[in-house]
């Protein structure tokens, strides 16, 4: 979306041009489009860093929608420019009501596929406090309503997911967490840890589980050929069982469920 943004931008630019004037050869339009092209990528992102900089540093009261759309449309452009091709199935059977999501880990680029390419409007994620650090994405993130997790205080996690129970309650978000902690080191699917079900019952919101593939490639190929990321949403567990089953019990199944799913590929 941004890309063709940004390319119609850049034929209005030459189009103005030679409206107004400007002497150009038709020879000149393989060299002009593509240079008002990176004129408008840079001013993009030069726009993108000015912004960043501006952001409050405190934690928001509510989810903003403007950083929401600015880093979904950012994601959009990155995953463009590393030629990552997304493959999603499944989509029908999302629920309407907000959901947590829970998924395998396998590289920096799993949520950024979700975020870019879900068909839902506010998707948040629970994240680790080092990515609330980086220069540009840090402050979009947090004022976009991302949570920062403290792994290693058992007593600020538990804080964090009552904030992101609450915020699933009072502004119909969806909540994305990787059960596993942190992304797999050598491929195999990692034991899965309470937190995610345990932020289900608090906010009495079904689990949608969703296998993901692939995003451990993004890059190593470009530019010579494109990346094909795999998003399948599994299955649905409906509140009820949610609220019947016990949070081990909830990890067992979800785990089974991915398990099973990439052992048939």
């Amino acid at each position: 979306m941004v890309l063709t943004i940004l390319f119609f931008l850049s034929s209005v630019g030459y189009s103005l041009a030679v409206v107004f004037g400007a002497q150009v050869s038709p020879w000149w339009l393989f060299a002009l489009i593509p240079g008002f092209f990176i004129g408008c990528v840079l001013v993009y992102m030069l726009a993108i860093l000015i912004i960043s900089l501006l952001l409050s540093k405190k934690e928001p009261k509510k989810s903003g929608a403007f950083c929401r759309v600015s880093i979904r449309l950012f994601l959009d452009l990155l995953l463009c420019a590393l030629h990552v091709k997304c493959h999603i199935e499944g989509e029908e059977i999302l629920p309407e009501e907000p959901f947590v999501l829970v998924s395998n880990h396998r590289s920096v680029f799993d949520p950024m596929v979700v975020l870019a390419k879900t068909k839902r409007k506010k998707m948040l994620f629970i994240s680790k406090q080092s990515n609330f650090k980086i220069p540009i994405v840090g402050p979009f993130i947090r004022r976009a309503g991302f949570f920062s997790i403290d792994r290693e205080n058992g007593i600020r996690a538990l804080r964090t997911l009552k904030c992101a129970s609450d915020r699933m309650l009072n502004e119909n978000a969806d909540i994305g967490i990787y059960p596993e902690g942190t992304r797999t080191k050598d491929g195999n699917l990692q034991e899965f840890k309470s937190g995610a079900f345990y932020l289900a019952k608090k906010a009495n919101a079904p689990i949608v589980v969703m296998l993901v593939r692939n995003t451990e490639k993004v890059g190593k190929a470009f530019p010579i050929k494109p990346t094909h990321v795999y998003l399948q949403y599994l299955a649905v567990i409906d509140r009820q069982t949610v609220a019947e089953k016990s949070m081990e019990e909830l990890a067992l199944m979800t785990h089974d469920l991915v398990e099973t799913a990439w052992n048939q590929q």
